[in-house]
């Protein structure tokens, strides 16, 4: 609902635009006391992991839908039990890019575009993949896009200008200590840094079928110089898709009995929808679909692990005009090249539209599987910084709070003009006491009784 506001209707004082900011900046910086320092750790074998669709907003989850399981059926996240919509702005921004959005995921503050992990004031963050890392938990971060780009940089570096990217591979190489690194990017690694990480213990690969063999806990996999290719061009039999990726990633975080951290993103999404292409684009969301159903089979088996699968942002403002479409759908007994034929057929018989080659303040897709989530309400709208929130209350097994927002946000438009934006949702807050065993838990636990459940 948007409301106008005549100035010779209502004056708005100076006194109260100052209020309504600091009312926005309660609203959107309320990390349940959460602070930039160090922060308690406990024990325990929880983990999470955290997909992300670069770009991905309702109408490419429902574009994917379309070509993939048809119109009257549903993608494996929209079946999962929990489902909001998410704000993306930034500190200072209604539309966000990339960088200060997973920065907002990340670390639970809202920063300027541009900043890795950063306040505007220059002041680092603790990241989640951090405070799993102080908790013993293993960590990998998973693309389709360079390992170094905005959104996997800003859960592991701390750097002023996410395309500083000789400081983000230095950090990288000397600080970080992912265990599991995944994506494309070679060209940054200079034959000194590849040696440094072989000296750390990690394995390197730049295959699928390298990636496939590997066994140990540490490694870094660099499957293009730049970003991976896009699926539609994809060497099925050279390069990994993001579910070969997702799935490798598991099954070797898995062996710390202590938990961990995954993030996952299908980056190329946004990159198709810049260029407006619904092939791309599609067919990208797709492979995130993919990738979701990995770790989805192995949440169900897991009830130490949540799920979460949301975007950093919407980009083209894409939506769907018409389409025309047959019965043909892909099927597990095809080939993948069989299957990929057929999305493209099939996208081919949907119109769309977008309004911009750049990113919108649309709200993104927020769904959740784990047993925290059982018993929450759906349909509410959240902030980005509360995925942060929950996941941080989740590994310190703490009550977990999940507020339902209503965003106020003043823009002036001309000097006799105030528009006031008003997003109305049900104004609430949730507590939901997460039902944990009330056994305790020592912080090693036996890795021959956690592998009884396979992947």
């Amino acid at each position: 609902m948007v409301i106008v506001v005549k100035s010779n209707r209502l004056r708005i004082s100076l006194i109260n635009l100052l209020l309504i900011s600091l009312i926005i900046g309660l609203l959107v910086n309320d990390h349940n006391g959460i602070s930039t320092s160090p922060i308690k750790t406990t024990c325990n074998d929880y983990s999470i992991i955290l997909m992300i669709g670069d770009g991905m907003g309702f109408n490419h989850v429902k574009l994917a839908r379309y070509i993939e399981v048809g119109k009257d059926q549903r993608l494996t996240m929209e079946n999962l039990q929990l489902n909001f919509s998410v704000m993306t702005h930034n500190v200072q921004q209604l539309v966000t890019d990339s960088a200060a959005a997973a920065t907002a995921m990340a670390t639970g503050y809202k920063t300027i575009n541009g900043k890795i992990a950063i306040l505007p004031n220059g002041i680092s963050l603790p990241t989640i993949l951090e405070l799993a890392q102080e908790m013993d938990k293993a960590t990998g971060l998973v693309t389709t896009t360079s390992i170094l780009h905005a959104t996997p940089a800003s859960f592991m570096t701390h750097v002023d200008s996410r395309n500083d990217y000789n400081e983000i591979t230095r950090q990288i190489v000397e600080e970080v200590e992912v265990d599991i690194l995944l994506g494309g990017g070679k060209k940054y690694f200079s034959s000194v840094h590849l040696e440094t990480m072989e000296n750390k213990g990690y394995s390197i690969v730049e295959n699928k079928s390298a990636l496939l063999a590997h066994t140990s806990r540490k490694l870094l996999g660099l499957f293009a110089d730049s970003h991976m290719d896009y699926e539609i061009t994809r060497n099925y039999e050279l390069t990994p898709s993001l579910a070969d990726m997702t799935q490798k990633a598991i099954k070797i975080l898995d062996q710390n009995p202590n938990g961990f951290f995954l993030m996952v993103e299908g980056g190329r999404i946004d990159h198709g929808s810049h260029d407006n292409e619904k092939d791309l684009a599609a067919l990208e969301a797709i492979e995130f679909e993919l990738a979701v159903r990995k770790a989805v089979s192995y949440v169900k088996k897991h009830s130490n692990t949540i799920l979460i699968i949301t975007a950093d942002h919407e980009t083209g403002g894409l939506t769907i005009v018409s389409d025309n479409l047959n019965e043909t759908i892909p099927q597990s007994s095809f080939t993948e090249e069989q299957n990929r034929t057929i999305r493209i057929n099939r996208v081919n018989q949907i119109e769309v539209a977008w309004s911009t080659g750049g990113h919108t303040n649309q709200t993104v897709p927020f769904f959740a599987l784990g047993e925290p989530f059982e018993n929450l309400t759906s349909n509410l709208l959240i902030d980005n910084t509360d995925i942060f929130t929950i996941m941080h209350d989740y590994y310190l097994e703490k009550e977990i709070v999940i507020i339902g927002r209503t965003l106020v946000v003043v823009s002036p438009i001309k000097a006799s003009t105030i528009i006031i934006s008003i997003s109305i949702v049900t104004s609430c807050i949730i507590w939901i006491r997460t039902k944990r065993k009330t056994k305790q838990q020592a912080c090693i636990f036996s890795q021959q009784q956690r592998h009884n459940e396979s992947l």
